[in-house]
Parts: C-alpha cells; structure tokens; sequence
C-alpha cells in the first residue's frame, strides 16, 4: 500500500493539468497522492506568488531564467549550476520530446527538405538573435513564422511540421546564462533539422557539440554565418552534422533520467530535514512580485513541457 502524500501545484499558467504533468506522474507511481489546500509538499512554478501563502515544504520548478530564491523555497528543480544540495538541475531542454538515438536516415531527410532556414519568434528583445537574422537574411531568405519579423502572411500552426521542412533553426534563447537552455534547441533536433544555437555557454553538457551550430564555440555571429553557408553548400557536410549523436556519448543524460527525477522526488518528500527558508521579508514579496510581472508573457512556453 502506498503512503499517502497531499500535494498542490501554485503559480503555473492558466490551462496546465496539474493531475497531467510530469512531477505529478513520478508522485503518484510512488504515493497515493491527493490534491489538497493542505499540503505536504508545494510544488510552484515563476509565475505568481500564491506561494507565499503557503508555510509547508516547498519545491520550485522552472524552465525559465529565474534563479531558485531559497528564502521561498526548500528545494528545486532549475537550469541552474548551483553548488547548493537544495536544487537539482533539470533544464528545460531535457523535460520533453528527443530522448531517442538518432536512428533517421539524413540522406532522405535532406532530399525531403525544401526550406534553407527559419525562425520563429515573438519576443523582439535579443540583440543577437535579431542580428542573426538580419545578417543571415543577406544570404537567403530566412522564413520568420512568428510574430516577430514574420515574412511569410500568416502564423505558424504545428511547430515541428514547420521546423522539420528546413535544413537549418535559427534556435537561441531570449536571454544567455550558464545552465539556461530551452525547447528551442530540442524542438529543433526534434523536427531533424540543423539547430543554431545561442544562449547557455555551457551547452556542451547537456547535448553534442559536434550536432549543431554553437555560437558558444564559434564567437561572433560571423563566424556562425560562415559556418552555415558552409554546410548548406556541402551536403557531405551537413549530413555529416546529421549524423552525429545529440547528447554527449549518444545517451540521454543521467540526471534527466525519469528514474534519476523520481529519486530526487522521493527524497524531497521523504526527508526529514525541517524547512531551510530563511526569511519572509519585503525581498521576498518584492523578488515575487517581479517575477510574476517578468515571465507573465511566456507562459505559452510551457504547454507540452511538463506532460509526461
């Protein structure tokens, strides 16, 4: 019989299942868990503040650049590189859809491709991302199906449909920081295409190197054009990036492991540590506050993330 565990979910977007997510999944294989306004375990996301409210054990959960507070919370799951036994790293690029090894044929992939490069964007604040573009576009014309520059008369529906019929993503993140990186990345090895890739300097952790187009590696957006107008004009080239494994030593990284995930969860719950939060001050409303009014516009990102 399975020991009962009352949870409940705060400060995550409007229309997310709270039964159908990852983190509710692991819990419920382990615990016989109901939701409740009594919680035993918090588990909130950075895009509110109902946290507060809450005195319980409290677990943090973010995709998004927001550094883990531990005035507001005991433990998180973050991108982050922090040398602290509280968090465990989970970026967000590894919650989703590219956990299987490379095993399409690129030969037939790049004969059904009929598109050079795309890029799809809202959000018009990343100098270089905007720069790329620009510059890129000198070359061929890159396809923008997003609100953001869009040149092709409508918006774009299915993502991974769109992304699959281009040799090459436009695939960097709104902001850079060590550890930070998106779905923009796996979307784009998801849909078989090349990704370009600006944002976490470090993202020869969590995937291959050799599998894509690193700004991190290269230096200067000039460098990553040259790059790309080299493969696109040599097939044996991009086919030979193709092929390449996405995660280093072609597996899926330990520590995003769903078993790996489930530990950490069971450790959480199970630990018998009182809460390690420190303070209830104007900070923390102030930190709540600003977070809340920061990310309010990117909740759209998490749709798909957090389902198992």
């Amino acid at each position: 019989m399975k020991p009962q565990l009352k949870i409940k979910f705060t400060d995550y977007y409007r229309g997310w299942n709270i039964e159908n997510n990852l983190f509710s999944k692991l819990l419920t294989e382990m615990y016989d868990v109901s939701f409740s306004d009594d919680p035993d375990l918090l588990l909130f996301l950075p895009f509110g503040t109902e946290h507060l409210n809450y005195r319980c054990r409290k677990l943090f959960i973010t995709g998004e650049n927001v550094r883990p507070d531990f005035n507001v919370c005991d433990y998180a799951f973050s991108f982050d590189f922090l040398d602290d036994p509280r968090n465990y790293r989970f970026p967000l690029a590894l919650w989703g859809n590219v956990q299987t090894p490379c095993d399409w044929d690129p030969e037939t992939l790049l004969q059904k491709k009929n598109g050079f490069c795309n890029f799809l964007y809202s959000n018009p604040s990343c100098r270089v991302r905007n720069e790329l573009f620009k510059q890129l576009s000198k070359y061929k014309i890159v396809d923008s199906g997003g609100r953001y520059k869009n040149n092709l008369g409508h918006r774009v529906g299915d993502k991974l449909t769109f992304l699959s019929q281009y040799k090459f993503t436009i695939a960097y993140e709104n902001t850079s920081y060590p550890g930070y990186v998106t779905e923009k990345i796996s979307d784009a090895f998801a849909a078989n295409t090349v990704p370009i890739y600006w944002g976490n300097p470090k993202i020869d952790h969590d995937f291959n190197p050799a599998s894509f187009i690193n700004y991190h590696e290269l230096g200067s957006n000039e460098a990553v054009i040259d790059r790309i107008i080299e493969l696109d004009q040599d097939d044996n080239a991009y086919l030979e990036v193709m092929r390449q494994p996405r995660y280093p030593g072609d597996r899926f990284p330990d520590f995003a492991q769903p078993s790996k995930i489930k530990s950490r969860l069971q450790q959480i719950v199970e630990s018998t540590d009182p809460p390690h939060r420190s303070s209830w001050g104007a900070k923390v409303s102030h930190r709540a506050g600003h977070v809340k009014n920061k990310w309010g516009h990117r909740l759209q990102r998490w749709k798909g993330r957090l389902s198992g």
